[in-house]
């Protein structure tokens, strides 16, 4: 809808110039290939979760000598449920945060904030992920909610840094276009600004996506419910089979999440 809006105004859609265009073949080829690794993905996570036996087949093989495979207290399609709801909570409100300010910070009004919050952005960036954990840990205490703060803190600013230089990459020939045509702020704002931006906000989720998804883990230790659990419980009892659990569902979430933005970005 907004390509159509763009395209009667005059003015040219986005994604042709962020995302070239293939010849039908290829691309049709490349649709299907995404689409065939994604259902792979999805089907080994879902056979792993699902199935304790095959955890033990899987794990057994790689650890003969282990004797325990499988959590104690949680099933690993638990733990694996209380993972993704993590994450997604996470990056979902670092998203609408992110976004927001973003764009405030990028309009006449708040121009004066743009360079604090950059600077923000690359001061935060260089704290380690378990820093921002520990340090929600004493203001909410034990559970999930010191660990959703923490990882909303940490993977707010890759959004809100890639929100303000999508905004800024901008040409101001569009931003003069649509002046010019007599686009009320909303409409320059929705129709000619956003859709360029697009591209870059969006490597932004997915970065902060991927890197919540690992940081998750080790949210574990504050009582952030999730794949971490079985990584500690492997730790401590020195078990590499529990280790190995939860680091390969993680991974298949990471790859699965990767697919789907790499499908989502190329329009497939």
């Amino acid at each position: 809808m907004t390509d159509d809006c763009m395209g009667r105004y005059g003015l040219k859609p986005s994604r042709q110039s962020a995302f070239p265009e293939k010849p039908l073949g290829s691309t049709r080829r490349d649709s299907a290939r995404s689409w065939i690794v994604l259902v792979l993905i999805a089907t080994a996570l879902v056979l792993y979760i699902s199935s304790e036996q095959v955890q033990r087949t899987i794990l057994s093989l790689i650890f003969p000598s282990e004797t325990q495979f499988t959590h104690t207290r949680k099933t690993i399609l638990q733990m694996t449920t209380a993972h993704i709801s993590l994450t997604l909570g996470a990056t979902l409100l670092s998203a609408v945060v992110g976004i927001v300010v973003g764009i405030a910070v990028t309009r006449k009004a708040g121009k004066d904030f743009q360079q604090l919050v950059l600077r923000l952005n690359s001061f935060i960036q260089t704290f380690p992920p378990s820093a921002v954990i520990i340090l929600a840990f004493p203001v909410l205490g034990f559970g999930w909610k010191p660990a959703l703060l923490a990882l909303f803190l940490y993977s707010l600013f890759p959004i809100l840094g890639n929100t303000v230089v999508g905004f800024q990459s901008v040409s101001p020939a569009v931003i003069d276009s649509a002046k010019g045509m007599g686009m009320t702020w909303f409409q320059q704002l929705w129709i000619a600004e956003f859709p360029q931006a697009l591209p870059m906000i969006f490597t932004g989720i997915r970065h902060s996506y991927i890197l919540n998804l690992g940081t998750a883990a080790i949210a574990a230790v504050i009582g952030g419910e999730g794949l971490g659990t079985i990584i500690i419980s492997g730790l401590t009892l020195r078990n590499s089979a529990l280790v190995l659990s939860g680091t390969i569902v993680i991974s298949l979430l990471a790859f699965l999440g990767e697919q789907l933005f790499h499908m989502v970005s190329s329009g497939r």
